[in-house]
């Protein structure tokens, strides 16, 4: 690994092999001016010989041409054009620096001029891709959750609720960079009630600089919402319906004011959903509970209805040159009901049969509150500190009560009533979460190459959840022997971070940083302290106007949430809990990672190590004996070697293209099973989108997803994969667009996995378990109505964050 790093960073210092025309362009305040259109001509008459864009730093590259006398011209919309003086290339000396090139303010804008540019569906930037899911057909009436679902190196295990990132768990979700401080179970489920037609951009960030948490060592998944920052009062909304096995229906509404010294915004959505599920698992396992060695055959059919709303409103104002504060709320409130029918049949050797019948109905109700307040200071022009206070809350409340029959082949009751099998019980779960955090960050440029940054953060989380299985004996409810638990847990987390930007030339930056955490976790049984320092390196090279190398190092931690800890026990079916495990270590990863982008195709290498990666759901022993206890387990190690290339390609101007491919080389240890075992293996996933832009405004996306085979602690899991479809319909004249979206046309969202397929486990288990989310038995079809209204943007030029790429068109770069 050594040697292949310093190949990659041999390979990375190369100098370009052209002559190179290169300098900065900056406005009279010395912010850089990205984008600038950048051109070299002939000095005699003015024709183009060569032409190219800044980037986001201002920063330009063009290759040099054959000996004569030139002109350099950049232009940008807003500002006066800049003609250089003319200059000589000879053959002995074809490279020029220009350095700091000043553009001045244009004396009045133009009016009426609106630039219109598309981002590509996935773009990169520091740390990871992001994921422009406004530019996806299929965005309008999904929720967050299935948007997800069909972002690059993004995987759903709808089993037992989890995400995955570039074939690795312990990824953590952020909401406008605020890390949702939640087990993985309850961020998906929040995730799949969030409508994501507020949502701007999704940032899958697998190696994020120094100022983000170091939590979360698959990496981060940021959701940014919508925040419209045109001038005056803009907004929109959306209303969809649709139907699969159940109905579904959603709104969203954002409204926002921009003005020279205030901007507000809001943003309201409310989801409904009744969904279907069923799952078949059939095989052999050896449970005490029943008499040893069985044959299972389990049919399960859920039907849940889930409602949920979410409102989000924030402002900040400047109120001096120098001083800006602001706030925001992010509250969501959602109610679930549970509708499940289960069958058993157990057979025990010789003959002996076991029945099982359970009809489960359940309801919960919950609330998530993020409130934020900030003040940013400019010092001077080249210094600022910001300082953000923030308080979480959450809760959740569930009452399920299970009705059951668990007989022998004679009718005879099975167990007793002060068992698992009791024919009447109720399982309640009551969860509370409540956060402070404090964070400052300062950043200061020294001059135009050099910039620092630093800043503190403090987290304080307090955690409470109790559950327990009831059963009811002569008409009073009993708890159930060894099923109850209540835990109060306690975290205390300060961190502080340091990073240095260096632009070393006009082609190369360095960017050096580390970040430095120390946690406390004290609840009945844990009191755990862990600090430790978590680098952060990263060296880019510009190679050309269109080209970017960067090679970086990254380490990242995954502490256990609260839940994984807690010795809790829910119900699962007569002979198996949920709980969680006090003995799981926090995972350590370290990441090499090399970059190289041109134009929209994007291409990395990632090499990581992860020491005691968790995995969720596998069966162990526990305190009885006759009971199979579900719950978290370290493995001892996982190494991947991971290949990811987005290649975007337009045909024509109607068709484009867009590829995605993440996988390769995996390989990871078991040492918590009866018998260790080390498995090497190759894994991938493939996204793609087609989109065709038709005549009389109509537009059409094909995109779907494939992910290979692969391994989740003793469980095989089968390849699977979707296609879906969506229609537009542009009304012109402002009067908003149809969306129609169909999900899995093909029905091919099947999961299959095996469990005991690597090794065996405490119960020797042997199943095979095929789940079947409600789109493998009917596409689900939904019917949009998108429509903004508001300012225009006349007297105002607006340019969007790739913009890039329209300007590179238009020269025929």
């Amino acid at each position: 690994m050594k040697n292949l790093v310093i190949l990659l960073f041999i390979l990375f210092t190369l100098q370009h092999a052209n002559a190179q025309l290169s300098g900065k362009v900056t406005g009279t305040d010395g912010s850089p001016i990205p984008f600038a259109i950048v051109s070299l001509m002939h000095s005699t008459d003015s024709s183009l010989v060569h032409s190219a864009v800044a980037n986001e730093r201002g920063l330009f590259q063009l290759n040099a041409a054959d000996s004569g006398v030139y002109l350099l011209k950049v232009s940008n919309i807003g500002f006066n054009t800049y003609t250089s003086p003319a200059f000589t290339l000879t053959t002995g000396n074809q490279s020029k620096s220009f350095g700091t090139i000043i553009l001045q303010p244009a004396a009045r804008q133009l009016s009426d001029v609106v630039i219109h540019a598309n981002k590509p569906l996935v773009s990169q930037q520091s740390g990871g891709l992001v994921v422009n899911v406004q530019n996806s057909v299929l965005t309008k009436g999904s929720s967050v959750l299935e948007v997800l679902e069909r972002s690059p190196g993004v995987i759903l295990d709808p089993r037992n609720n989890s995400l995955s990132l570039n074939g690795k768990s312990g990824v953590m979700v952020m909401l406008d960079g605020k890390l949702i401080r939640l087990p993985m179970q309850e961020v998906v489920s929040l995730l799949n009630g969030m409508s994501a037609d507020n949502i701007a951009n999704i940032e899958l960030l697998n190696t994020p600089p120094a100022k983000y948490d170091a939590d979360g060592s698959a990496g981060l998944i940021n959701i940014v919402t919508k925040k419209n920052k045109k001038p005056g009062t803009n907004g929109s909304y959306t209303l969809t319906g649709g139907y699969g096995k159940g109905e579904k229906a959603s709104a969203a509404f954002n409204l926002s004011h921009t003005s020279d010294n205030t901007n507000w915004y809001t943003n309201y959505a409310y989801t409904h959903d009744r969904t279907y599920g069923q799952l078949l698992a059939t095989g052999t396992e050896d449970v005490g509970a029943i008499g040893g060695s069985v044959t299972v055959h389990y049919f399960g059919v859920s039907k849940p209805i889930t409602n949920q709303q979410q409102l989000s409103t924030g402002f900040d104002t400047r109120l001096t040159p120098t001083l800006t504060i602001g706030s925001s709320i992010d509250y969501t409130y959602n109610t679930n009901e549970q509708n499940h029918n289960n069958q058993g049949f157990y057979q025990l050797r010789p003959d002996s049969v076991l029945l099982f019948n359970s009809g489960i109905k359940g309801n919960g109700k919950g609330h998530d509150l993020a409130a934020n307040i900030f003040a940013e200071k400019t010092i001077s022009k080249d210094e600022k500190i910001r300082a953000d206070a923030d308080y979480i809350d959450y809760a959740d409340n569930d009452l399920t009560n299970v009705q059951s029959s668990f007989v022998d082949n004679h009718g005879n009751p099975a167990g007793g009533n002060d068992s698992l099998y009791a024919p009447m019980q109720r399982d309640q779960y009551v969860s509370t979460v409540h956060s402070g955090i404090f964070q400052v960050d300062y950043s200061k440029s020294f001059n135009k190459n050099i910039k620092f940054e630093a800043g503190a953060k403090g987290t304080y989380t307090r955690s409470s959840g109790t559950s327990g299985i009831e059963n009811l004996k002569q008409g009073q409810w009993v708890s159930s022997l060894n099923t109850s638990s209540s835990l109060i847990t306690k975290e205390t987390i300060g961190a502080a971070y340091a990073s240095l930007s260096a632009q070393l030339d006009t082609a190369t930056s360095l960017v050096a940083g580390a970040r430095y955490e120390y946690s406390v976790n004290r609840a009945t049984g844990i009191n755990r302290q862990l600090g430790k320092l978590f680098p952060n390196i990263s060296i880019d090279r510009k190679l050309s106007s269109t080209e970017d190398l960067q090679l970086s190092y990254t380490e990242r931690i995954s502490r256990p949430s609260f839940s994984d800890l807690a010795s809790y026990i829910t119900y699962n079916d007569p002979v198996s809990v949920f709980t969680g495990n006090p003995y799981l270590l926090p995972t350590i990863t370290r990441n090499f990672k090399l970059n190289y982008s041109n134009h929209d195709n994007l291409f990395s290498l990632l090499y990581s190590q992860d020491d005691n990666p968790i995995v969720q759901g596998q069966v162990v022993t526990g305190p009885s004996k006759q009971l199979v206890y579900i719950a978290p387990e370290n493995v001892s190690y996982q190494n991947n070697l991971t290949l990811q290339a987005n290649i975007s390609i337009k045909v024509n101007d109607w068709w484009q293209m867009n590829y995605n491919l993440t996988g390769g080389w995996r390989q990871f240890k078991i040492d918590y099973t009866l018998v260790p075992v080390e498995k090497s293996y190759l894994g991938y996933s493939l996204n793609f989108s087609e989109t065709f832009q038709l005549p009389h405004r109509f537009t059409l996306e094909l995109s779907g997803y494939y992910n290979t085979m692969s391994y989740y602690g003793v469980s095989k899991v089968d390849g699977q994969g979707m296609l879906n479809a969506g229609f537009k319909k542009d009304l012109g004249d402002h009067r908003g667009s149809l969306q129609l979206s169909i999900t899995d046309v093909l029905r091919s969202g099947s999961y299959h996995s095996y469990i005991g397929a690597l090794t065996r486990d405490a119960f020797d288990s042997k199943i095979y378990i095929n789940y079947q989310p409600e789109t493998a038995m009917v596409p689900v079809i939904k019917l949009s109505y998108f429509r903004s209204f508001g300012s225009t943007p006349s007297q105002t030029q607006k340019r969007n964050e790739n913009s890039a790429k329209d300007a590179q068109d238009r020269i025929g770069n």
